[in-house]
């Protein structure tokens, strides 16, 4: 039977019991249907305390030895007037008190839930629940802002927009518990990488004919930054955060960096100071393998263009091959780089990080970008195809958005500067990066009848006698 089906079955109990003359839900009757009820609140609470009890709580021989309830709390109202929500959940959370803890989160998803069944009011989706177990996503509540952290916040403003609930899971025992309440109207599960391997390989975890109640591996996806495929099932359950090479065969999901490029004000191109960014977050990056330009070519481009250089490197303490001519800032906050990064004229790659959200932002606060190629075709070195570069997307775009230099190149790399300097841009955002796309490709991929698809590559290993095996 649905979860939504059983909780309408206990909402109308409840409120059956209600009505007066009852004979059935005297004061001190525990009929089946208030036992039916508190049974049902018992699980779902359980699934939100047993993820925080002791990691040795297997010690303990009894349940007091890890929770004692002090004499003078009150007991909860389990009078049959409640509603479910309002036994489980009293008073309701509310986002503003500022507690947005992943306790706090699924709280306030399940109140939600629970209420929408309650009052037959659900939005669309709202009766379908995503589970995140991948720690990118908890890593939002608490601050992160890397590459994943803004693929994972991109997901969650389109999950919410397309109106469904998640669940945040923080170890694989809190996904099962979370999965076995939910499991009839859970359409995926987004683990990291290993994770999704563990599970899969794990007969606590994943389905097995053994064990009906584990998740089957159809609705394992794991939440992958990088190329290669990653996921047990292979390419369609891995996701990707860019349109990597059609070879490569994952799911594309991609990310918008609009949202919190809207929270940076426009700076009008004539207001900025005369800078630019070097995107660099560690004074080694210098003198890694793939470092592009030398020190000397730095120098040459800041007097050529008439510009100061600047970099959010961590270290306070900068060695001896640390360029000069670049003046370090120290790691700064979320909004402080978005402030510093909107008035610079400015972005320059110097072969690493690859593949980073930056030049995208710096795109959209009308900031063009630096991008070296690091390795090419020298018998066709024109031949885009064949080119490695620091951004390996954004290597298909060209002046004024993005200037493509080869590394080494100090004439190329000088004039690169000095044309982004002279020709400002204004805010640009790639099709594919823009939030309603990323919406689209995230529904579709909900919508997917993965089972079935699970089923063509359950049948191709039997068939092969190669791959690993599953239930579905």
């Amino acid at each position: 039977m649905a979860l939504t089906s059983r909780l309408e079955i206990l909402t109308k109990m409840a409120r059956n019991t209600a009505r007066p003359g009852s004979h059935r839900l005297r004061f001190l009757t525990l009929s089946r249907y208030r036992i039916a009820l508190l049974v049902t609140c018992l699980v779902l609470v359980l699934v939100l305390v047993l993820p925080v009890l002791p990691q040795d709580a297997h010690r303990y021989t009894n349940w007091t030895s890890i929770l004692r309830t002090p004499a003078t709390t009150q007991s909860p109202d389990t009078s049959p007037s409640l509603l479910l929500s309002q036994l489980l959940f009293p008073p309701p959370s509310d986002p503003a008190d500022g507690d947005h803890s992943w306790i706090a989160e699924n709280e306030r998803t399940i109140t939600s839930l629970l209420r929408c069944v309650e009052q037959g009011s659900c939005g669309a989706n709202q009766t379908k629940v995503v589970i995140l177990t991948a720690g990118d996503f908890r890593g939002l509540l608490y601050g992160m802002n890397g590459g994943e952290a803004i693929w994972a916040n991109s997901t969650i403003i389109a999950l919410r927009r397309l109106g469904y609930s998640y669940l945040y899971a923080i170890n694989q025992a809190h996904t099962s518990q979370l999965y076995n309440i939910f499991r009839e109207i859970v359409p995926l599960i987004i683990f990291n990488v290993p994770d999704d391997t563990t599970c899969f390989h794990d007969p606590e975890c994943v389905l097995t004919k053994n064990r009906p109640h584990g998740i089957p591996a159809w609705k394992i996806f794991s939440f992958h930054f990088w190329d290669s495929p990653a996921n047990p099932l292979g390419k369609k359950w891995t996701m990707s955060p860019e349109n990597y090479h059609e070879s490569s065969g994952n799911t594309y999901l991609g990310y918008s960096i609009e949202p919190q490029c809207a929270r940076q004000a426009f700076i009008p191109h004539e207001h900025r100071p005369r800078h630019g960014y070097v995107l660099a977050k560690e004074a080694g990056y210098f003198t890694h393998k793939n470092h592009a330009f030398s020190p000397d070519v730095f120098e040459a481009a800041s007097t050529a263009a008439g510009i100061q250089l600047f970099a959010g490197v961590r270290e306070s303490l900068l060695p001896d091959y640390y360029p000069s001519n670049i003046t370090n800032v120290g790691f700064l906050s979320s909004a402080k780089f978005y402030e510093t990064l909107a008035n610079s004229r400015v972005l320059v790659g110097i072969g690493i990080p690859t593949t980073s959200p930056t030049p995208y932002e710096a795109l959209c606060l009308g900031v063009p970008f630096i991008n070296p190629i690091l390795q090419w075709d020298a018998n066709n070195p024109t031949d885009k195809k064949r080119w490695l570069s620091q951004h390996m997307t954004l290597k298909s775009l060209d002046p004024p958005y993005v200037y493509n230099v080869f590394k080494g190149d100090k004439a190329g790399f000088v004039k690169a500067v000095v044309d982004a300097t002279s020709n400002p841009i204004q805010s640009f955002v790639l099709e594919d990066m823009r939030m309603k796309t990323v919406e689209a490709r995230l529904a579709n991929i909900l919508e997917t009848d993965w089972k079935a698809e699970g089923a063509k590559v359950l049948d191709e290993r039997k068939a092969s006698g190669s791959g690993e095996t599953f239930s579905l």
